[in-house]
């Protein structure tokens, strides 16, 4: 079994530990990816990214991997980098990045008579720098690089494509990016805006936490989404938000945004997330409470008084909900200080958080700043397979404030194992 396994996740190691004790021969394309880890760390367990098979590897090793709290320094320094100079000894580990993903020979939706998809092998086109080839066979071969013409040697400046052939791909990469404000995909005038305004993804949530440290300007956000991702940001931008002069808009599909979340999220971070709710809840309450003492108060003048004093104004939550909505559009005015964020609720969807925001159909919001958390997607890679090619698997890698995280990606990557063992039958079987 010639397996190729995409990504440099956590969990793309374990599986390369694992199938490398199942006897497999494997290529792990570990290419350079966001290592959003260290920014959750402290919602990790002690035992995190760790396995029996992993750490009995090490001991073999004569090494050894202990944690009293998961620090992603120490194990990334003494966990994962043992573990993979360990499979470049035993199996390929190629840090090149991958190109595109397809069968050797079969277009995406044909068949072969009598046989399965599964007969024709996946073919991986990958880059490689020629320099690394050049730098090996002069350190390796000199006599090789000697015989090297120096023409050869300076027309390899550009990237090579090179391609492997595999019976099973496992796409273990993780989701880090988010493409558009709009869940459609695509929102109206968004590739033309400042991305200093408009922020995305891991992005969003570093632009965040600067913000949090230093506000500057920004005074009015737009987040969009209410997932674990968005939960973060949200979290990150604690001490801005209790700022009186802060207001954030969450835009989201969801009925009641970040519900989900909140059954779902690791215990610290849903109970940081519902304190912070529960302190934007009591902020309003108290202001509309002195704003309905005022009103009462305004009613109980002599009309000539009313007339010389004004009415006073309902507040406005800081924290606001356009629950149920899409984004659509977004445009920024010539001195490009503000972003204005156009927003629709369609007839099919519910929004009952602030369903008072849903008397309007289309509406638009001023904003210094848009964060986007929603839409993670995988980075792009130009795959051709059918809509359920056998032997490809992919696995969605949960984002480590999850509840149980890890531990739900081991399972993903068991149930994967699973399906894998049913294609191939054990040596000497009849």
């Amino acid at each position: 079994m010639k397996l190729a396994i995409l990504g440099s996740s956590p969990i793309a190691l374990e599986a390369a530990l694992r199938f490398h004790s199942h006897g497999s021969s494997l290529t792990w394309f570990n290419f350079e990816e966001v290592e959003y880890e260290s920014y959750f760390q402290k919602y990790l367990s002690a035992d995190a990214y760790t396995s029996e098979t992993g750490l009995q590897v090490l001991k073999e090793m004569g090494k050894t991997y202990q944690s009293s709290a998961f620090d992603f320094k120490n194990w990334k320094n003494h966990y994962y980098l043992p573990l993979t100079e360990f499979l470049k000894v035993e199996q390929k580990v190629r840090t090149h990045p991958v190109v595109s993903l397809s069968k050797r020979y079969l277009a995406p939706s044909e068949e072969i008579a009598g046989k399965s998809r599964f007969f024709d092998l996946f073919r991986i086109i990958f880059q490689v720098n020629p320099q690394e080839f050049i730098k090996e066979q002069e350190s390796s071969n000199p006599e090789t690089f000697e015989r090297l013409s120096q023409e050869l040697v300076e027309s390899l400046q550009t990237n090579l494509e090179m391609y492997e052939d595999f019976d099973l791909v496992l796409d273990l990469r993780r989701a880090i990016e988010a493409k558009s404000l709009s869940v459609t995909g695509r929102a109206l005038g968004e590739g033309k805006v400042s991305k200093d305004h408009l922020k995305y993804s891991f992005v969003a949530l570093k632009t965040a936490q600067a913000l949090n440290q230093e506000p500057q300007d920004v005074r009015e956000l737009a987040l969009v989404g209410s997932g674990p991702l968005a939960s973060e940001i949200l979290l990150s931008l604690g001490d801005w938000i209790k700022d009186q002069r802060s207001r954030i808009f969450v835009v989201s599909t969801e009925a009641w945004p970040f519900a989900a979340f909140l059954e779902e999220g690791e215990k610290t971070a849903v109970k940081k997330l519902k304190d912070l709710f529960y302190y934007m809840d009591q902020e309003f309450e108290k202001e509309v409470n002195e704003f309905h003492q005022k009103l009462r108060e305004w009613q109980e003048l002599d009309d000539f008084v009313q007339a010389k004093k004004p009415k006073p104004v309902e507040p406005i939550p800081r924290l606001v909900y356009f629950s149920g909505h899409n984004a659509t559009a977004v445009d920024q005015l010539i001195d490009k200080r503000r972003l204005f964020l156009t927003l629709e609720k369609p007839d099919f969807r519910e929004g009952h958080k602030q369903s008072d925001n849903n008397a309007l159909e289309l509406k638009t919001i001023g904003v210094d700043r848009i964060l986007v958390a929603t839409n993670l997607q995988k980075p792009s890679i130009d795959i051709h397979l059918s809509v359920s090619e056998i032997g490809f698997y992919q696995l969605e890698v949960c984002l480590p404030l999850v509840s149980g995280a890890w531990f739900k990606d081991l399972e993903k990557l068991k149930g994967i194992e699973n399906e894998i063992f049913k294609l191939f039958s054990p040596a000497g079987a009849h």
